[in-house]
């Protein structure tokens, strides 16, 4: 990642930075003053960049509770006539949608922009939705930038578009756009920092008599923006304009691996690039139509671009042949690649790919060499050990597990049901109404308990669910980059038993003895517990040691002992122990720990049943 004083440094220069440092960068030089978002792969950097630098700016930034609430915040300094912006996961949009379907209807005063990630291929999500339609649904003008230098540009361009037509901006980003190193120009900004000032008015009362003159309203703004687009510079044509036969629409990401695509084929062929894909450049498209008998769509995730653009054809009676997901020639689910593009092509067009590249040609000769390795649980992780004392506690055929979105996730013994953020407790509010005979287990993070969990821990209370609820309090928003969340300043151990809780027990999940009593207490009680698990995140407490020059406490595996059971790497599956390459006195193989990787939690000692592992003496 780039440095923090190459992000804020105020000269024209060229700097190596992510697209997501890139977006951050754009809304400085926009001169932003607020700033709020919850952390969501892929957009979390931009939320670190933002609230690294602003106390060297001086504008406010926060990590807010959830993104609901960080949308509101951002908005109220907007309404007063304050530059603000947000940023989200796609699936975090869906948490903000109550508060921006309203905020459309009435509009901004200050710059007002949402930059969302998208996550085609659900490298970090559960599933793979596609932004453009929300902001189409809810009348967001809709932008997406197809490299960090043009995302940089985009978030520029946002505010000035959102202050120019007093409407919400949103800019769609996705994993290979926010999550891509290259060289972006940096210019010159001014830090024009004031007090936000609002006005007396009931323009942004949402009330019903409010709301039905407001509709109209905005669907003429949205109107002006279509008339102005044409000349606003966001459609650009390229490539040969005497071609009739094929004309390529895109955006985003997608027109460089449409780039790249027509490379590998050795073909030129038109190109139309939307950079606001809502509303739509109706006059631009309509012009680069007219004449081609062949118009092909490449797009991720939906085919968004080919149904509403076929049907803008319909409707002027524009008729070319159209190429794209509905004719099968790329998927409506995963993400594109160039060379999934160029094959999509050659379906059309014609023509072959030139020979593999040597990346490709060494990918090809190595695949079978390299392991496959499913995500798990880091060394020393205090939720693998949660995980195996519910495990032995409750087998998974005799209880009901749902759980959230996490590092929990990864649990590979007895989760059930994965739902979203906030849904493993309503989840387990539905089953206790319709199991009766096996115990129901819902667990949730410290932050997401604070993001989406206790509204439905309320419902628990109120309903008399019964329930056990495992809070996995590792002390910070580990999985999207370590994150602080309310934790530093909430206990939840509080907010658990002001809710109603009458059972709430807090304990090391390291300590399997207590562990087990705890599960088997809170079995036996009627109506809903909340057991906390609480420890901070093995892998950032190994870092500040580190840091520090602490010493780490670390075990060993007596190779006499050992009798290669594989309880701590097959069923524990602690990815700091591993088969020895060698055999013990009796010929038989033994597991070894990494000391490198070993944090010294002391699980692995406690769970061997020939008692092999100890701590190391020096």
């Amino acid at each position: 990642m780039a440095k923090l004083e190459e992000l804020i440094v105020n000269e024209e220069t060229r700097v190596l930075c992510l697209g997501n440092e890139a977006i951050a960068r754009g809304a400085i030089e926009a001169g932003v003053q607020v700033f709020a978002a919850y952390p969501g792969t892929p957009s979390s950097e931009i939320s670190m960049a933002m609230i690294a630098i602003a106390p060297k700016l001086g504008f406010y930034a926060e990590w807010s509770t959830n993104e609901k609430v960080a949308m509101e915040t951002a908005f109220a300094a907007s309404i007063s006539g304050i530059r603000a912006m947000t940023a989200c996961k796609h699936v975090g949009l869906n948490v903000a949608a109550d508060t921006f379907y309203s905020f459309m209807y009435m509009g901004c005063k200050g710059g007002f922009v949402t930059v969302v990630g998208d996550d085609p291929h659900c490298f970090s999500s559960q599933n793979e939705q596609d932004s453009r339609w929300l902001g189409v649904s809810a009348q967001f003008p809709v932008i997406e930038p197809s490299s960090p230098q043009e995302a940089k540009e985009y978030v520029k361009r946002a505010f000035d578009v959102s202050e120019k037509f007093e409407m919400p901006m949103l800019l769609r980003s996705t994993t290979r756009v926010s999550h891509a190193r290259a060289d972006v120009q940096f210019n010159k900004y001014e830090s024009n920092f004031r007090e936000g000032v609002y006005e007396k008015t009931n323009r942004f009362a949402c009330l019903p008599a409010l709301a039905r003159a407001n509709h109209p309203k905005l669907l003429e703004r949205m109107e002006k923006i279509k008339e102005w687009l044409p000349t606003s510079g966001f459609s650009t044509i390229e490539g040969p304009d005497n071609h009739n036969e094929f004309g390529i629409i895109t955006s985003g990401i997608s027109y460089v691996y449409v780039k790249d695509a027509l490379k590998a084929i050795k073909k030129e062929l038109p190109i139309l690039k939307l950079g606001m894909v809502a509303p739509l450049d109706e006059q631009t498209i309509l012009e680069f139509a007219k004449n081609k008998e062949n118009i092909i769509f490449i797009e991720e995730v939906d085919p968004y671009l080919e149904d509403r653009i076929s049907a803008l054809f319909i409707q002027n009676g524009v008729i070319p042949k159209i190429h794209g997901k509905s004719s099968g020639i790329t998927n409506k689910y995963h993400e594109l690649n160039d060379r999934l593009v160029a094959e999509a092509l050659i379906k059309v067009v014609g023509g072959a790919i030139v020979p593999v590249n040597e990346i490709e040609k060494a990918v090809e000769e190595t695949k079978e060499f390299v392991p496959f390795r499913p995500p798990l649980f880091c060394a020393g992780c205090q939720h693998r050990a949660a995980f195996w004392e519910l495990s032995k506690v409750v087998r998974k055929k005799d209880g009901i597990f749902a759980s959230d979105i996490g590092c929990y996730s990864l649990d590979p013994w007895v989760t059930d049901t994965i739902i979203c953020m906030g849904g493993g407790i309503g989840m387990a509010n539905g089953f206790a109404r319709v199991i009766k005979d096996k115990p129901i287990f819902a667990y949730i993070g410290d932050s997401t308990f604070f993001h989406t969990g206790m509204p439905a821990l309320a419902n628990a209370v109120y309903n008399n669910a019964n329930i056990n609820i495992l809070v996995l309090d590792n002390r910070m928003t580990a999985m999207t980059g370590f994150q602080p969340n309310p934790t530093e300043k909430i206990d939840i151990v509080d907010v658990a038993k002001s809710l109603g809780v009458e059972y709430v027990v807090e304990f090391d999940p390291y300590d399997f003895e207590n562990g087990k009593k705890v599960f088997e207490d809170a079995l036996k009680h009627e109506g809903p517990t909340v057991i906390i698990m609480r420890k901070i995140c093995a892998n950032e407490d190994w870092r500040r040691k580190r840091r520090k020059g602490e010493k780490i406490e670390v075990f060993h595996i007596d190779p006499e002992v050992c009798i290669a059971c594989g309880t701590c790497i097959v069923q524990y599956q602690c990815p700091a122990i591993r088969w020895s390459l060698d055999t013990n006195s009796k010929g038989k193989k033994y597991s070894v720990i990494d000391p490198d990787m070993c944090t010294g939690c002391s699980v692995c000692s406690q769970i061997c049943p020939v008692g092999a592992i100890s701590k190391v003496d020096e």
